[in-house]
């Protein structure tokens, strides 16, 4: 019987907290089905978030930090697993394993020096859970000549796609990625890219705008109160960094903190209001993803139903615009198929550790850039009776399942 839990764990760039998701997983490596989920979020207390975001600032901070930061890290990781295993009455005796990225820092977009540092010691993870973790997927494909970005494009096909209908997976995270999964194709002809800034760049601008006393816009509330400038939007439109082919990652300290406050400073020495600023803003995420899709998916590429995840689901404001620029399309969330849209990172970081202990290569070369696919990840035995019932799975696999078409 192949029956097994799996707990994923994510953490995005904006350092809200820990999204946690416990995976009931039937099959095999390519043939994995999910039979349930169940999920929590748990946010980061504001010491620790105010940390995080200063560890993956641009401003040099003292290294002990890093070490503070990632031991904290794997202490809060582990307490979103325990919690979650608490919440939906299972002894983590029962999970398999923990697959868990980390919080990622050192990712500028550029593909000639990539590179990924991710916090949250796996080791603190497997010592208070008793359970193996699967960690730091994104370095085995970077080792490859990838860029770690678009990493979960085959954990996506597995949740999401579909053998009759085409779908595209809009995830509104840090960054906005588009995937696109074709009516019955092979994993393989997945197509996933990072289009344009999202809550990276909005949570930024907000921040700046209240002097941290929000740390987003509730709903776009601030934004549909104010008007785009469309001289504004073009500029930030024809940023290179969007004109640029996939496979690619985009530059996370070029649409920052400093990014925003060049517009900010922009904004307040013309006519406009911070609320424009706002709507512009939010506008431009809408316009840069619909760009994104009528250039970079395959000629002739059609679907049949786009599906929202990410934190920025939350953005009424948002999701109008992205109705507007993909009218013609049934939009809806991922909650519809089954994941919860917030927690889709963590089921994605969760199938990706099934994949690793199937020996299944989880990476799309096509879409990371890599030379080739790769098995991804570290692991960390968690109890002798957890790392020895790991063994046992991972000697059954036949090689027949490492076969990525």
């Amino acid at each position: 019987m192949s029956s097994r839990w799996i707990i994923g764990l994510a953490s995005g760039t904006c350092a809200e907290g820990v999204d946690a998701a416990l995976l009931e997983l039937d099959g095999v490596g390519l043939d994995l089905r999910l039979r349930q989920i169940r999920s929590l979020h748990q946010p980061f207390a504001s010491e620790l978030r105010d940390l995080v975001r200063r560890v993956g600032g641009a401003v040099p901070i003292d290294p002990r930090q890093f070490a503070h930061v990632h031991r904290l890290l794997g202490e809060t990781y582990a307490a979103a697993a325990r919690a979650l295993a608490d919440q939906g009455g299972t002894s983590l005796s029962r999970v398999q394993a923990i697959g868990c990225a980390g919080y990622t820092i050192g990712h500028d977009g550029d593909l000639r020096f990539p590179g990924l540092l991710p916090l949250g010691m796996p080791a603190v993870i497997a010592e208070r859970c008793t359970v193996t973790v699967v960690s730091d997927f994104h370095a085995r494909d970077l080792a490859a000549g990838g860029h770690g970005s678009s990493l979960a494009a085959l954990a996506d096909r597995l949740l999401f796609a579909d053998p009759a209908q085409s779908r595209l997976l809009l995830h509104l995270g840090g960054f906005a990625r588009v995937v696109y999964l074709p009516a019955g194709g092979r994993p393989g002809e997945t197509v996933a890219f990072e289009a344009c800034p999202c809550n990276h760049l909005l949570d930024a601008l907000v921040r700046q705008l209240t002097g941290s006393k929000e740390t987003h816009d509730a709903g776009g509330k601030r934004a549909v109160q104010g008007r785009c400038i469309e001289g504004l939007l073009d500029a930030w439109l024809a940023h290179p960094a969007l004109h640029r082919r996939p496979p690619r990652s985009l530059p996370r300290a070029t649409f920052g903190d400093e990014f925003a406050g060049a517009a900010i400073a922009q904004i307040r020495q013309s006519d406009g209001s911070l609320h424009d600023l706002l709507c512009t803003a939010t506008h431009f995420v809408a316009r840069g993803i619909a760009f994104a899709i009528r250039r970079f998916l395959p000629p002739g590429a059609k679907y049949d139903r786009v599906l929202l995840s990410g934190g920025g689901v939350r953005n009424g404001f948002l999701s109008q615009l992205l109705s507007q620029q993909l009218s013609g399309s049934t939009m809806s969330r991922t909650d519809d198929v089954g994941i919860p849209a917030e927690t889709r990172k963590a089921a994605a970081y969760g199938v990706l550790a099934a994949l690793t202990l199937d020996g299944v290569p989880g990476n799309v070369p096509g879409a990371t850039g890599a030379a080739g696919s790769r098995l991804l990840g570290s692991l960390t035995p968690g109890s002798s009776a957890n790392w020895a019932r790991c063994l046992q799975w991972m000697a059954r696999q036949s090689p027949e399942m490492t076969r990525v078409a």
